[in-house]
């Protein structure tokens, strides 16, 4: 080609658009959006643009523009999703470390509440209020009467009511 800066770059994309096809197979990206596609044509203008005959061939310089910048294209995307699965992972971590945390925390709470129950007492606070079980339910797993575990609720929770260690949870 003699000069290239004297054609229309309509002209050139359409003798150079296979070339940019071309780069797009080689390097294994599959382009369903036609991103790298528009990439390769960005490519393909700057080097129109920049084209110095004094160096080289067009060809040369134009299919080595388009295949550095469809890589430059994918090096950026594959840090955008390494950043973004960094992101994800250290939020998942953090969820999971407060998660135990907190479990930890209801397992101290409910052993200081165990030590200041009866094992009946305890029972009802382990199936009413941890489980959400009915009076009725846990009447019938204990194997005892619905008044005896409705007793044992009011136990709790009168014991609670002025335990020194509940008051201190309030505040």
């Amino acid at each position: 080609m003699s000069d290239i800066r004297n054609t229309d770059f309509q002209t050139i994309l359409e003798q150079y658009k296979n070339m940019i096809h071309y780069h797009i197979h080689r390097l294994g990206i599959r382009d369903t959006h036609d991103e790298f596609l528009q990439e390769g044509v960005m490519a393909l203008f700057f080097a129109y643009k920049a084209f110095d005959e004094s160096k080289g061939t067009f060809d040369s310089y134009a299919s080595h523009m388009i295949r550095h910048r469809l890589i430059d294209n994918l090096r950026k995307i594959i840090r955008e999703k390494e950043k973004t699965d960094l992101i994800i992972n250290e939020s998942h971590s953090k969820e999971a470390i407060l998660h135990e945390l907190d479990l930890f925390e209801k397992e101290e709470f409910w052993k200081r509440v165990k030590q200041s129950l009866t094992e009946k007492q305890w029972k009802w606070v382990y199936w009413y209020i941890i489980h959400g079980y009915a009076v009725k339910e846990i009447a019938a797993i204990e194997q005892t009467t619905e008044d005896a575990v409705k007793n044992w609720g009011k136990e709790v929770k009168r014991k609670l009511r002025d335990s020194k260690f509940i008051q201190e949870c309030r505040k």
